[in-house]
């Protein structure tokens, strides 16, 4: 019947186009009317918006039909005025989704010299294998179509192709191989525009490759390529564009006297790839006369500002983030009088703000984020900017008046500068488009309210500004996705009116003195923090309404009662903090099934019974603190199943009983911090567990410079701007030194402790610990360990702290271990050693107290002489009950300000430094690195203090 029915099509459009060509008025031929038709029905048109479309998007196809067998008049179908044949097909922004098979009558339109599939949704589809059979082509356009697969080799075919654009259908959906990438270059001899950014290409780029003379633009951004890049590429006579951004490419400028010629690149993008320093000083004697967009992100670029960049008289877009320059930025942008955007963000400048600056009546985005610039800032003497990021400097003194006229401000970055006065609503009550305001921990106060509204405000950051109230304009706010009002001095209770916003999903009110939970917008949350306020009770029934929270901290208050099951069952949550509350009872055995919790904190509670089974379901788990409460029960060997776990704290418990064997081989091979201290485990040191601890061996494997546990980003695609790093959520440590709790933040992965003291562990330690030699923190205190200090323990080379007090050890101090030449605090005390003392390296620097209760030691630092015996005059029972300076850590996981941010990443990032001993000193939360080399700095002047001193 339907082949009946076609037949009768055929001959209708047949009979049509006689009597039509008849008249000399040629309509779409039937041959290609029937493949559209064929491939309309092959796919769906509803699907939802895609990226880069208009508001106002519809499926063209619905106008594709039978009615009018004319394809020529259909939506996005363009005809051949002689012919009739379709030579042109844009279907972009079309709402289809489907899958274009093989043989799709798509094929059959072998006269189509241009095709636009682009921003459709075919995630189901492999990439199309017949676009080969369409040789005519000469413009293509598949971008953002969501494809997956490989690339056929017939792609190369297509050799009249002025245009290709694959672009954006991201790795690892859709890969070009090597030689499908070369022949590209090698055939496609016409192409003018070349776009295949984001592909898995994966491979590097032949120095001999030949690029078509004819080329203009080419965007190869984010496509994994790497090795040299060919210099010719520079040398292309018609080149305006060329995007290389996000690669392992390693660029140097040909060797060319470039200033002979006027050359066309009009944009140049090498940010974040492996770019030759020298390449800066050759722009400089370079004619680039053309250049408008110049970005040099993430090239690691070192010294000072390059002032060549007062000659691009014509640049428009300037980006120099994420470098190492350092230095004033010179006044040199008087003549660039066209620059409408400004990056230059995280990178060392100091001194005053460019004064310029503000004479550039065409500059839209200024980003000085992240420097150490400091003084005063100046009046502006342009409003046209749009977006003023200065935050995370050393800016001081008053907001200038100029501010307030700024009336095209939407985005208004100034936190974390030591700026000083009152600011209010008033100060931004003109900016109609104001929609991100951040002056968290700026030094400014927020002062009062006022009638005043700003209705497209997405973001409010006023953290620390000594706010006593919630903002009134907040109210009338209804687009407001982000509030962090952390640090402040609210007290009471929410507003009523704060459940009635519709968008809210970030909430960070921790560090006030709210009392209680009721009144949140429960139904749109993903990311609330109300740690160290002052909440009592049970947690509200609402609470379980919220299906979208991925992170919930409310550490550190005064919460009671158990623990609803529901916290436990929300499918999307991946952190969730409940330490230092009065939570009692039972932990719920209600984990899912494919739960995604990254991390858990019920620290200091007063939680009983014993570790949930169901825990096993959270495969993604990788923190578990669970220390401080009143939980009874054996080592649950089940646990070798969370395989991610890196850090298990179950400190300050009533576990009991010996740790047994394992039947995984090798049990969490990513752990870095193992805490089973002040319990009651017994038997022999639980070695086969440590044996599985990879993460703590082979130290140059894992060591993996200033990388972070959870690197996992939810991006909520608020805004394209480049706001980030407006709150990380970051966890960090808590060291309880005699009896004196402290918080400190950022831990850096590559810290790793092993603490089991205070047990009643006993027998020998096993030479195998030596072979953990990535480990920076041992405790063994406070058991019954006997035997000899192994030998072995010398491998163990960055080890820092070792804490063997209060046991039973036997034998001398093994000289092997003065060549443990990072290891700043050691204590043996309270043991039954004998023998002299080693006398070199980091042994000069400790003092008596790493000795005392060995009356047989002898030798500096001690009074004893070896050859002359004399008692140790402290008795071992005086000193049983005093704590050790190891035994003393509290090893625990602390959300801190994640505030809001367009871009939230959760991380756990743990580093100790020792400095000053016994304290520890860990990194703040501001620049790691500076701050890791001044410790190391620190120390070794110390020690070298300490080492002379003796001598002498």
């Amino acid at each position: 019947m339907e082949r009946i029915i076609l037949s009768l099509i055929i001959l209708f459009v047949y009979a049509v186009e006689v009597v039509c060509f008849s008249f000399g008025d040629p309509l779409c031929s039937s041959h290609d009317s029937l493949a559209l038709l064929q491939f309309k029905h092959s796919l769906n048109a509803t699907g939802d918006h895609q990226y880069d479309c208009p508001n106002y998007f519809y499926a063209k196809t619905t106008s594709w039909n039978t009615s009018s067998m004319d394809c020529c008049r259909w939506d996005g179908v363009i005809c051949d005025s002689f012919t009739g044949h379709v030579i042109g097909l844009d279907l972009s922004c079309s709402r289809l989704e489907g899958t274009i098979h093989p043989n799709s009558s798509l094929f059959q339109l072998r006269h189509l010299q241009t095709l636009d599939l682009s921003s459709n949704n075919f995630s189901g589809s492999q990439f199309p294998q017949g676009i080969g059979q369409l040789v005519s082509l000469t413009h293509l356009n598949l971008s953002y179509c969501w494809f997956k697969g490989r690339i056929p080799l017939g792609m190369s075919h297509l050799s009249n192709l002025v245009s290709l654009d694959l672009s954006d259908n991201y790795y690892p959906f859709v890969h070009l191989s090597q030689d499908v990438f070369n022949m590209l270059f090698q055939n496609l001899t016409k192409l003018e525009l070349l776009s295949l950014s984001h592909l898995n290409i994966s491979s590097s780029i032949p120095m001999n490759l030949s690029f078509s003379s004819s080329l203009r633009y080419l965007n190869l951004d984010n496509t994994y390529l790497q090795g040299d890049l060919p210099k010719n590429i520079f040398l292309l006579p018609n080149l305006e564009t060329l995007r290389l951004s996000g690669n392992y490419l390693t660029v140097s400028l040909p060797e060319f006297n470039w200033s002979s010629s006027t050359h066309s690149l009009r944009e140049l993008d090498l940010s974040f790839n492996n770019v030759s320093g020298g390449i800066l000083n050759s722009l400089g004697t370079t004619t680039l006369k053309a250049l408008k967009i110049l970005r040099l992100s993430g090239c690691n670029f070192a010294g000072p500002f390059p002032e060549f960049i007062g000659n691009l008289s014509q640049i428009t877009q300037l980006d120099l983030s994420d470098n190492y320059l350092d230095g004033k930025i010179p006044d040199v942008f008087s003549n660039l009088q066209m620059l409408t955007s400004l990056s230059l963000k995280n990178n060392n400048f100091t001194g005053p703000f460019p004064s310029s600056l503000v004479n550039l009546t065409n500059l839209q985005v200024l980003r000085l984020r992240n420097n150490s610039l400091s003084g005063t800032l100046p009046e502006f003497k342009t409003n046209s900017i749009e977006i003023l990021d200065l935050s995370r400097n050393q800016f001081s003194g008053p907001i200038p008046r100029s501010l307030r006229h700024l009336l095209n401000l939407t985005v208004v970055f100034l936190g974390q500068n030591k700026l000083s006065g009152e600011i209010g609503a008033e100060m931004f009550s003109s900016m109609t488009n104001l929609q991100y305001l951040d002056l968290s921990n700026s030094g400014l106060s927020w002062s009062g309210n006022i009638n005043t509204t700003f209705p497209l405000l997405y973001y409010l950051g006023l953290g620390s500004c000594r706010v006593k109230d919630f903002p009134d304009f907040i109210f009338n706010s209804k687009k407001l996705w982000i509030l962090d009002l952390s640090e402040n001095e609210i007290h009471g209770q929410f507003p009523k009116w704060f459940g009635s916003f519709g968008d809210l999903v970030n909430l960070n009110l921790s560090h006030n003195y709210l009392t209680s939970l009721d009144h949140l917008p429960w139904a749109t949350m993903m990311i609330l923090d109300l740690q160290s306020n002052s909440l009592t009770g049970p947690l509200p029934s609402p609470i379980c309404t919220s299906t979208s929270l991925y992170i919930i901290n409310l550490s550190y208050n005064n919460l009671s009662a158990e623990i609803p099951n529901c916290l436990f069952t929300f499918s999307r949550l991946v952190v969730l903090d409940l330490r230092a509350n009065n939570f009692h009872g039972p932990i719920p055995n209600k984990f899912p099934k494919n739960s995604g919790l990254v991390h858990i904190s019920l620290s200091k509670n007063q939680l009983e019974g014993s570790i949930p089974t169901s825990l096993v379901n959270c495969t993604s788990l990788k923190v578990l603190d669970l220390g401080n409460n009143k939980i009874q029960s054996t080592f649950p060997p089940w646990l070798e199943t969370l395989q991610e776990l890196e850090a298990l704290i179950l400190k300050s418990n009533r576990f009991y009983g010996p740790i047994v064997a394992f039947k995984t081989k090798s049990p969490f091979p990513n752990m870095r911090i193992f805490d089973l201290s002040d319990n009651s485990f017994s038997g022999s040191l639980p070695m086969e567990v440590l044996k599985g601890f990879k993460a703590m061996m082979y130290m140059d494997a894992h060591k993996s410079g200033l990388e972070y546990y959870v690197e996992e980003t939810i991006n909520f695609g608020i805004s394209s701007y480049d706001v980030l790093y407006r709150g990380l959520y970051v966890e960090s440590m808590i060291l309880v030194m005699k009896n004196q709790e402290t918080k400190f933040n950022k831990i850096l992965k590559i810290f790793t402790t092993i603490d089991l003291s205070r047990n009643k562990f006993e027998g020998e330690i096993p030479k195998f610990i030596g072979n953990l030699n990535s480990l920076l923190l041992l405790n063994l205190s406070h058991n019954n360990l006997t035997g000899q200090i192994p030998v072995e323990m010398r491998n163990m080379s960055t080890l820092e702290a070792l804490d063997l007090s209060f046991n039973h050890l036997t034998g001398k101090i093994p000289v092997e271990l003065a060549s443990l030449t990072f290891l700043a605090v050691l204590n043996l005390s309270y043991n039954h050693l004998v023998g002299p003392i080693p006398q070199s390296n980091q042994f000069n620097t400790f003092q008596n107290d790493s000795y005392f209760g060995n009356s047989d030691l002898c030798g500096l630092p001690l009074s004893n002489e070896c050859g002359h015996h004399k008692s140790s005059s402290v008795p071992v029972e005086q000193e049983e009950d005093e704590p050790s300076f190891l035994s003393e850590m509290t090893w625990q996981s602390v959300l801190i300000g994640y505030g809001s941010g367009l871009t939230f990443g959760f991380g756990i990032a743990y580093l100790i430094y020792l400095f000053e001993r016994p304290r520890w000193f860990i990194d703040s939360f501001e620049t790691i690195t500076h701050e890791m080399i001044y410790i190391v700095q620190r120390a070794r002047k110390r020690r070298r203090r300490n080492f002379h001193r003796r001598r002498h």
